[in-house]
């Protein structure tokens, strides 16, 4: 079962690799004014994940006078659940950016993607134009149904940029 497995991860390893693509296609989307979404997929062991892959979703960046956002077609999201089921891969993270500061809004409280218990959502500020550095970005995992910000020190402990 994925939601006891992540729940128990103590530690994510993130390849290099993995958060470049993901700044990449973050400023992608921020270079037009919009907010963009990246899933990142890898394997869980009993106590250590590792992010194998950035994984960018179809999506609709939204736009309007009250903000910016994405929406993601259910059709996507059981595609995924199938590449997902095929690959062996899961679904460790969501990664996101703002256009200012990063934080979780109530629209990303909910409407999540990742939805297994000790998942986790990062933020990423200034559409993407942000540190390679994951902890430096607003760090959430998912705690008996709510969305707990990790302080800097936790973000630390669990999050590694590896390779």
């Amino acid at each position: 079962m994925v939601a006891a497995r992540l729940r128990g991860v103590q530690s994510v390893i993130v390849d290099r690799a993995v958060v470049r693509a993901t700044l990449q296609a973050l400023q992608k989307f921020g270079a037009h004014g919009l907010e963009g979404l990246i899933l990142w997929l890898g394997d869980i062991e009993p106590d250590r994940a590792h992010v194998l892959r950035a994984y960018v979703p179809d999506q609709q960046p939204l736009s309007s006078e009250d903000g910016v956002g994405y929406f993601v077609r259910g059709e996507t999201l059981f595609e995924l659940n199938q590449d997902l089921a095929e690959s062996g891969l899961r679904l460790i993270a969501q990664v996101h950016s703002h256009p200012g500061e990063a934080y979780h809004s109530r629209a990303d409280d909910r409407y999540a993607i990742v939805t297994a218990e000790g998942g986790f959502s990062l933020v990423v500020p200034d559409f993407g134009h942000a540190p390679a550095d994951p902890t430096a970005w607003a760090v959430y995992r998912l705690d008996r149904g709510d969305w707990r910000e990790l302080s800097l020190i936790e973000a630390r402990a669990i999050l590694k940029v590896g390779k």
